[in-house]
């Protein structure tokens, strides 16, 4: 059996950084979604002693929605509060929490929920849900929110059939419009 190619790219997560008890040590921790469950997701130090976000990505026939969450241990210096991060959509100075604090963005209580685009009749667990402001694959699209989490939780359990369906139909027209229907 051959083995798949495989290639490096540059991907984009959330980024939280904590002190690690009362040490000079932070974990930088990444969370975010893969898309296919043969890809890999890792933190990697660049020469300049900032960090990259990089995919490891193989060959996939089928795409499906896998989340990760990658983490490294940062040594800093002084007073340094920040640490460099740099993904598909640009560099970032992530700000260093003490330990055992939520990141703000943990602490907002708006979130919305996500589904594949091209799905129809979708079983429940297609859908997510995530805190306002995410990244998240453009395979996905917002379906509902923002909203409190209670709220988002019911209308993933409520039927929502229809509504991915008319969703699925406007894509198709979108596609159609622009000429990109295969």
């Amino acid at each position: 059996m051959g083995r798949n190619t495989t290639m490096r790219m540059l991907g984009c997560a959330d980024y939280e950084a904590k002190w690690v008890g009362n040490s000079m040590a932070v974990r930088l921790t990444a969370r975010g979604f893969l898309a296919c469950e043969n890809h890999f997701a890792q933190l990697e130090k660049r020469p300049d002693g900032g960090w990259e976000m990089v995919f490891i990505a193989q060959d996939c026939e089928e795409e499906s929605y896998f989340p990760f969450c990658a983490q490294a241990i940062v040594l800093v210096e002084g007073s340094q509060n920040t640490v460099s991060v740099s993904d598909a959509l640009g560099s970032y100075e992530i700000a260093i929490q003490p330990a055992g604090q939520a990141a703000p963005e943990e602490s907002q209580g708006d979130h919305i929920v996500y589904a594949r685009t091209t799905a129809v009749n979708v079983p429940d667990e297609t859908y997510f849900t995530q805190p306002v402001g995410t990244k998240v694959l453009p395979i996905y699209a917002r379906a509902f929110g923002p909203a409190k989490k209670a709220e988002c939780a019911a209308f993933i359990a409520s039927a929502n059939a229809d509504f991915m369906m008319e969703l699925d139909q406007l894509h198709a027209k979108i596609e159609r419009a622009e000429g990109r229907e295969d």
